[in-house]
């Protein structure tokens, strides 16, 4: 299923500084006469759409933050085993969960999604073998399209690294 919104609901840009504290998600998006695009969620269930595709969103945080995405992907993969989906982390308390979110309407196109570990609180089957649902904070809920054992180990993974990243820092 590909939720496209429509083109009103687009704003500027939003600078990374007016919503980091308490993100939640990074949803990637189709708009109707705008394309690729990003749905930002807060913490408290508000949210609005980026006219920038998650990528770019994602390295404005890490810009932000001072990350280097690929130096922090292959640290956290080396720990986890892994090349692709490695959780982020940015802050003590903000780590990253990369979760298949839609599917493609062009070969291109991402269908990568970001959740925060910190707002998931259960994880529950979904419509087919290749779906879940996300438990948010707040009582909100979100699609993802892998099966609910994939997220429950990627939600593992990203409290590992979590773990790392606040050895680290020490």
């Amino acid at each position: 299923m590909v939720a496209t919104v429509e083109r009103r609901d687009v704003p500027e840009v939003v600078g990374v500084e007016h919503f980091i504290r308490d993100l939640a998600v990074l949803e990637p998006v189709y708009v109707e006469g705008g394309g690729d695009m990003t749905r930002m969620m807060r913490v408290d269930g508000s949210s609005w759409i980026d006219p920038r595709p998650v990528p770019v969103v994602l390295k404005g945080i890490a810009r932000y933050y001072g990350v280097d995405l690929t130096a922090v992907r292959e640290r956290y993969g080396d720990i986890l085993g892994k090349r692709l989906h490695v959780p982020l982390p940015f802050s003590t308390h903000l780590v990253l969960v990369p979760l298949k979110m839609r599917t493609p309407r062009v070969a291109k196109d991402g269908t990568t999604g970001y959740v925060a570990a910190h707002v998931i609180t259960g994880i529950a089957e979904g419509h087919s073998p290749t779906a879940c649902r996300l438990d948010l904070s707040e009582g909100r809920t979100l699609t993802c399209l892998q099966s609910a054992d994939f997220a429950h180990q990627q939600l593992r993974h990203a409290r590992i690294v979590q773990t790392f990243y606040v050895e680290r820092m020490r």
